[in-house]
């Protein structure tokens, strides 16, 4: 699929309909939130993936992580094993369970995954959300350190960004906590050892209608952070800073003329991606879907396009899925975008698929 043409370069996103990464179907299981894919110093890539059960028709929390890791730069992985720290917390069944949202190597090639702690004993769902937590590893995600809690308010770690000698954490805390759903970056100077709250963002205090965070590097160095508006899927809320987040601009809006939910923002050979879901209101041919949208400038957005079609409804029920991130692959001399995102099969219950984007000349 042909989805921006820049120049004398073609950018396609394949194969058409996904490659199965994990096929959650033969076991009944599913796998929604925890996405986290990095690649590591050595050129290694881990994707991590939830392995969760069927509550709430597969919308669950309910489960832990699992990871595989490539050596050949995304064409073959190794056979998946639990996460230990994920599948230990699930393991002592008092009701906590941890998803891996983002993962990131470190400007020394240390790997830093950041946990979404969630309470699920009342529900299957995430939520609420406890505080985050992350672990670092220095041989390249092979052994873990201990966990250690991210900051000092209850929420969910959105979006990670290393610029230069620094890692920039998009982080919205909430859940009866005094800074309710406001959204903070958290920077590290130190390679992902601590990490101090750097700035405050300007979206709506108070709400729980802001929610899901993407952000990613301009061309000109500025920093641009998204968020998702419950009450209009047509319009991401955006705001700006500069390379060094000195001071964030007024909340702006961009249009997405077939909705966005969950917005996952990635820069790649010129161009800006935005993959998501395609709202979740609306009518049902229209929501659900796994779609893109490009732009030359990364706020002025393209009229979209499905990716996936959501397949998993059942009488008009379900269909939840979408999931996704984005990793920039280097390898023999070449880059590449490698797509991860869930894709329901029945209902709400998900498979994990990969999809490749690519420039050809």
């Amino acid at each position: 699929m042909k989805i921006f043409e820049n120049g004398n370069t073609s950018i396609t996103l394949l194969p058409e309909n996904g490659i199965l990464f994990v096929d959650h179907e033969k076991n009944n299981r599913s796998g929604h939130l925890g996405h986290a894919m990095v690649q590591c110093k050595n050129g290694d890539i881990l994707c991590f993936y939830p392995n969760c059960n069927t509550d709430g028709y597969g919308h669950s929390g309910r489960g832990w992580m699992e990871y595989t890791r490539s050596t050949d730069g995304g064409k073959t992985f190794s056979a998946a094993e639990p996460f230990p720290y994920s599948k230990s917390l699930y393991d002592l069944n008092i009701g906590y369970t941890s998803m891996n949202e983002k993962a990131v190597c470190a400007p020394d090639g240390s790997i830093i995954v950041f946990n979404l702690i969630c309470d699920v004993i009342n529900t299957p769902q995430w939520e609420p959300f406890m505080r985050p937590t992350y672990l670092r590893s220095t041989d390249n995600g092979y052994t873990w350190s201990d966990a250690r809690v991210f900051c000092p308010y209850r929420g969910r770690i959105y979006d990670v960004q290393v610029i230069g000698e620094r890692i920039y954490v998009l982080f919205s805390g909430g859940w009866n906590d005094t800074d309710s759903n406001r959204f903070f970056l958290y920077v590290s100077e130190d390679n992902g050892v601590t990490f101090f709250e750097h700035s405050r963002l300007p979206f709506a205090k108070g709400t729980t209608e802001r929610f899901y965070g993407t952000m990613e590097q301009l061309a000109d160095g500025n920093l641009i952070v998204y968020t998702y508006n419950l009450s209009d899927e047509f319009r991401l809320e955006y705001t700006l800073t500069s390379a060094d987040a000195d001071g964030w601009s007024e909340v702006r809006h961009a249009y997405f003329k077939r909705r966005i939910r969950n917005p996952q923002m990635i820069r790649y050979n010129g161009a800006y991606f935005i993959f998501g879901r395609s709202g979740s209101y609306g009518a049902l041919s229209e929501k659900e879907h796994f779609i893109c949208y490009t732009s030359s400038d990364g706020i002025n957005w393209d009229e979209g396009r499905y990716v996936l079609p959501c397949t998993g409804c059942i009488n008009g029920m379900g269909g939840n899925g979408a999931y996704s991130n984005t990793l920039r692959v280097n390898f023999d001399g070449k880059e590449r975008i490698l797509v991860q995102v869930s894709h329901a099969y029945y209902i709400n219950q998900t498979n994990v698929l990969h999809f490749w984007l690519d420039a050809e000349n």
